[in-house]
């Protein structure tokens, strides 16, 4: 098992701690975590942008997908709509969906919803990072 830190925007961090957003898609133009990374069972802490680390989830299936093509996104989006874009509208993301050549699927289970949200010291843009064990405390 490894341990991930997720940074969200709102209203995904929301619709994930409340039960709604059940696949988290991380699309990219580059090969870069959680592509390749993140496996079932993994433990992925949820951090706000600009903000708290306010839960957690478990990974229960990984999807990945490479060298996308508009009819592998139609047949993604098609297939996982409701779960990944819960009642927030596909129109707003289809430019970044479109140039994107890599995508990871992350099915959610067992979300945590933190009763004391803690910081994370994070300096870097980077909206994924795979935790070091030695940051990890039990």
């Amino acid at each position: 098992m490894q341990y991930h830190l997720a940074i969200f925007t709102q209203p995904w961090l929301d619709l994930i701690l409340d039960g709604k957003k059940t696949i988290d898609s991380r699309l990219s133009k580059v090969r870069c975590a959680p592509y390749g990374k993140i496996k079932a069972r993994d433990v992925v802490y949820m951090k706000e942008s600009v903000g708290l680390v306010k839960g957690e989830f478990i990974a229960s299936k990984i999807e990945t997908y490479e060298d996308l093509t508009p009819e592998i996104l139609y047949d993604i989006n098609s297939h996982y709509h409701n779960e990944i874009f819960v009642d927030v509208g596909f129109e707003e993301f289809r430019e970044k969906w479109t140039v994107a050549k890599y995508a990871t699927l992350i099915h959610i289970t067992n979300v945590r919803t933190y009763k004391k949200p803690f910081p994370f010291p994070k300096k870097d843009r980077r909206s994924w990072i795979l935790l070091d064990k030695s940051l990890i405390v039990s």
